[in-house]
């Protein structure tokens, strides 16, 4: 009998089972399939997810939220803040996104001179906002402060927000009138945010948290995602916590006291119980069980209020370093045509390892990543689909790399379209919202009709990106918790 059960192979899963572990709770973690954060082949290797890192500066939400438990992202060499964070990419114009703020207005205003004023308004106004949402998602600060100086804070951010989000959408509105800008702010929030808002003109408060980001800092780790989540396994499995690989699982069955999980492994088969169960949006077999316990149906009416929008596709090349750009970025976003919404196939983000990173390319050459979003899954689209959709990334890369077909020197589109398929349980997602909010955060809650059953996983907290990711797992293992203390 376990304590808590937690089934997922995603990041917010992980999160979850290594601080309730840390707590001192039984733990077990079910992962299916054998899919791994990193794909390495020919002496290249790639991240599966291949978006940046946010959040892990002095103080921010991960960094803070992570050493509260004691669990430290890795520091020292591998580690590294990105400046610039992102370069986006349009055919008459090239924007840099640095961490800061007058180095960022510079580069505007040498692309958009006539908007230079109203753009440094707008981001005036967007890094306010930015501030409100980081103290808004950050539990540290809730968690040190009373109930009444919660309250009061709350009160002052709306009123706050109520300003900000007043001016922001009239400035928005006037200065995306010029759909060279429209495109450079559609791009940068489809490359840091998961939810995939309307192209009316208008701009939420998570699209602006998300305009913000590269101002806080962004990340990148030579070994991706892999090493904070074999950082995350290690500390789980050091706390006690019991790690279940490479499972496949059989049945479930949950009610207000018990959870029943058999499963099978290519050793044996095996049935677990635990007390509580997290498992993530993310796992493909959880539908299932919305469907089968009428207790969830009120779940299944919740999912639909979030339809999953676009699917990343990736492929995964090695190029010879003379074939890039000397000044190219870590990430690079792509925008093929200036008069179409980036959305609508119209973007293509690029991951480029660093210079003589050798544990990601051999010597002289270059790991680089190209994804799109597609609105079918790469599940339900064929192979000769998903290779025609290949061709078509590879045709517009040519306009932004034109040497890139010569110093080609490693692709395997048929090994990137079975990842794709196998990873869309660890990739995150663009979501969009039938209801919106007009301040604040949009979001769905983790609870469910059985107490002891919660949700996590990136799509319900889509405006937050990789953040609202590791956010759902806290806020899942913090639910766990909280009630344990009350049953004591």
């Amino acid at each position: 009998m376990y304590d808590v059960i937690v089934i997922g192979n995603d990041l917010s899963s992980i999160v979850a089972a290594t601080l309730i572990s840390h707590s001192g709770k039984k733990t077990a973690l079910l992962s299916e399939g054998d899919c791994k954060h990193v794909y390495s082949d020919y002496g290249y290797t790639f991240n599966i997810d291949p978006l940046p890192l946010t959040g892990f500066g002095p103080s921010q939400v991960c960094s803070s939220l992570l050493d509260e438990v004691g669990i430290l992202f890795p520091e020292g060499p591998g580690l590294e803040q990105l400046n610039p964070g992102l370069q986006i990419v349009l055919t008459d114009h090239r924007i840099d996104c640095p961490s800061s703020l007058k180095e960022l207005l510079v580069d505007m205003k040498r692309e958009f001179p006539a908007e230079a004023r109203d753009i440094a308004k707008l981001y005036t106004s967007i890094l306010k906002i930015g501030e409100i949402v980081e103290e808004q998602i950050n539990p540290r600060r809730n968690i040190t402060r009373s109930s009444l100086a919660n309250g009061l804070s709350f009160v002052n951010r709306l009123s706050a927000i109520i300003k900000e989000r007043f001016f922001l959408s009239r400035k928005f509105k006037s200065i995306t009138a010029n759909p060279s800008i429209a495109r450079v702010l559609e791009a940068q929030k489809a490359v840091l945010s998961n939810s995939a808002g309307p192209n009316n003109g208008t701009i939420s408060v998570g699209a602006a948290y998300a305009l913000s980001l590269p101002l806080k800092g962004m990340f990148h780790h030579v070994c991706g995602n892999e090493k904070l989540i074999e950082l995350l396994r290690t500390s789980f499995s050091a706390s006690g916590g019991q790690l279940i690989d490479n499972c496949s699982i059989m049945r479930l069955a949950v009610s207000s006291k018990v959870v029943d999980v058999d499963f099978s492994t290519p050793d044996a088969l095996s049935s677990i119980q635990g007390r509580y169960l997290i498992t993530t949006t993310k796992w493909e077999k959880l539908r299932l069980l919305l469907a089968d316990n009428r207790k969830f149906k009120r779940v299944e009416r919740r999912f639909r209020s979030v339809k999953t929008a676009y699917y990343p596709f990736t492929l995964h090349m090695g190029v010879l370093e003379k074939g890039l750009p000397e000044k190219i970025a870590t990430y690079v976003a792509v925008v093929i045509d200036k008069n179409r919404p980036v959305m609508d196939d119209n973007l293509v983000l690029l991951e480029v390892s660093a210079k003589n990173c050798e544990a990601r390319a051999p010597a002289g050459r270059r790991a680089l990543s190209a994804t799109v979003f597609l609105r079918e899954s790469p599940l339900t689209l064929t192979n000769d689909e998903l290779k025609e959709i290949s061709q078509i990334i590879f045709c517009a890369l040519e306009r932004f790399l034109p040497f890139i077909r010569e110093n080609l020197d490693f692709l395997n589109i048929g090994i990137s379209i079975e990842l794709s398929r196998k990873s869309q349980e660890l990739v995150n997602k663009k979501y969009t919202m039938l209801s919106r909010p007009l301040l604040g955060i949009g979001g769905l809650s983790n609870r469910t009709p059985l107490r002891n059953v919660l949700l996590t996983g990136g799509m319900l907290e889509a405006e937050l990106g990789f953040q609202g990711e590791i956010m759902t797992g806290i806020n899942a293992a913090n639910s766990v918790i909280a009630k344990e203390k009350n049953n004591a």
